[in-house]
C-alpha cells in the first residue's frame, strides 16, 4: 500500500523531490524483495552465510541511499555522522577491511573536527574501539566493539524482515 503511495506522490512532483519520492520507491520495493525472500525461505531459519549476504548488501544499500539523499537535499539536512561511522565500519567489518580514524573522518560527511568529537563519544560510550597500527605509528585504526557489532546485526536483521 505505501509502495501504491510513494509512487503516486512521485507522479505528481517534478524535480529533485520527485527523484527522491522514486528513489524511496526502488528502495522500498528491495526491502519487499529481502523481506519475501525471508518470509519465503520456509520453516528453517535462514543461515548465518544468507544472514551475511542479506545483511552487507543491506548495509551498502543504506550507506549509498544516504550518499544519494545527500546530493538531492544537501548533506546540511541529514547530518547523522555516527550513523554513518557505525555503518562503514559495520560494512568494513564484513568485507574484512579496516578503517583507519582518518577514513572514518571522510565517510561521516563532516568535518574532520566534528567526525572526530564523534568518534571520541562512540569510543566512550563502547562503541568503537582505537588500536595502533603496528607498521605506521602515526594511523589509528577504529573497529566496531563486540556489543556494536552485535548491535549493528540485530538492528540490520530486525529492519531487514520488519513487517510492512
Amino acid at each position: 500500500m505505501r509502495l501504491v503511495q510513494l509512487t503516486a506522490e512521485a507522479e505528481q512532483t517534478s524535480g529533485p523531490q520527485q527523484s527522491a519520492l522514486l528513489e524511496l520507491d526502488r528502495l522500498q520495493r528491495q526491502l519487499d524483495e529481502l523481506r519475501e525472500h525471508l518470509s519465503n525461505s520456509g520453516d528453517s531459519a535462514p543461515s548465518e552465510i544468507d544472514d551475511e549476504t542479506i545483511l552487507s548488501r543491506l548495509v551498502k544499500e543504506i550507506l549509498r541511499s544516504r550518499r544519494r539523499r545527500e546530493k538531492v537535499f544537501g548533506g546540511e539536512l541529514f547530518g547523522e555522522p555516527a550513523w554513518d561511522i557505525l555503518l562503514e565500519l559495520y560494512a568494513a567489518e564484513w568485507t574484512q577491511q579496516r578503517l583507519s580514524v582518518h577514513g572514518a573522518c571522510c565517510v561521516s560527511a563532516v568535518p574532520d573536527t566534528t567526525a572526530l568529537r564523534w568518534i571520541v563519544r562512540l569510543e566512550k560510550e563502547g562503541w568503537v574501539e582505537r588500536t595502533d597500527d603496528p607498521l605506521d605509528g602515526r594511523r589509528k585504526w577504529l573497529a566496531l566493539t563486540d556489543r556494536a557489532s552485535a548491535a549493528m546485526r540485530d538492528y540490520l536483521k530486525d529492519l531487514s524482515i520488519r513487517p510492512v
